[in-house]
């Protein structure tokens, strides 16, 4: 199990989109699973029956109309911020899982064992003020707004079977404007800003082995800097 000392933990953030969770995966590849464990944020979304009664059809859906999932608000964030320090402390722990489909926490949760380095990757990784004290490095993905929105709409089309009406609504009543409220402004006070190379919405999304070794050189130079790799 890794100690106090030896954990260290990188907070990745970047808008809806942005390309954060392709680095965080290939950081994990290169570094290996025994040195580097990938922390969701998305399992902390709070639990429907965190608003109210959720026991009917009409009921959840009223929950699902009102609630900005874009900002911090509609997050568990003291439960997250104790699981973090609990791993960087060398303790095991039960992260929440969030299912998508059902707008809601899971049952089950998903087991996470301390290891060197851990990768906090999400929206608000930057933007949860208990976290800072936390964070070793910080990591802010940075992509343009066009090209996170066409990405947006490709993964909650194709993925999750939602309605291009439905996602261009939610990104124009609420997505951008917390966007631009509670994630970008990480952007100025982040260790290291990495432009996103363009990656189309459609077709081939994979990045090519030289873009991810331009993504992921910044970061690894860190890592060697500070003795972690």
């Amino acid at each position: 199990m890794a100690s106090a000392a030896s954990s260290y933990l990188i907070a990745m953030s970047g808008g809806s989109g942005s390309g954060k969770s392709t680095l965080a995966e290939a950081l994990i590849d290169s570094l290996g699973p025994e040195k580097a464990v990938i922390f969701h944020e998305d399992g902390y979304y709070h639990p429907m029956r965190h608003y109210g009664p959720c026991d009917t059809q009409e009921q959840r859906d009223a929950i699902i109309a009102q609630v900005n999932y874009d900002d911090p608000a509609s997050k568990d964030t003291n439960h997250l911020v104790n699981d973090i320090a609990a791993l960087k402390a060398g303790h095991a722990i039960d992260q929440p899982v969030y299912d998508y489909d059902r707008h809601d926490r899971a049952e089950r949760t998903h087991r996470i064992e301390p290891t060197p380095v851990i990768i906090l990757e999400g929206i608000h990784a930057l933007s949860i003020p208990a976290l800072r004290p936390l964070i070793d490095l910080s990591i802010y993905v940075d992509t343009p707004d066009d090209l996170r929105l066409a990405r947006r709409i490709r993964r909650d089309v194709v993925e999750r079977g939602r309605h291009v009406e439905s996602v261009l609504s939610q990104y124009l009543d609420t997505v951008r404007a917390s966007h631009y409220r509670h994630t970008h402004p990480a952007k100025f006070e982040a260790d290291l800003v990495i432009a996103d190379e363009g990656l189309p919405a459609y077709g081939n999304v994979t990045p090519s082995g030289a873009a991810i070794e331009r993504m992921l050189a910044p970061v690894m130079s860190r890592l060697q800097a500070a003795g972690v790799v």
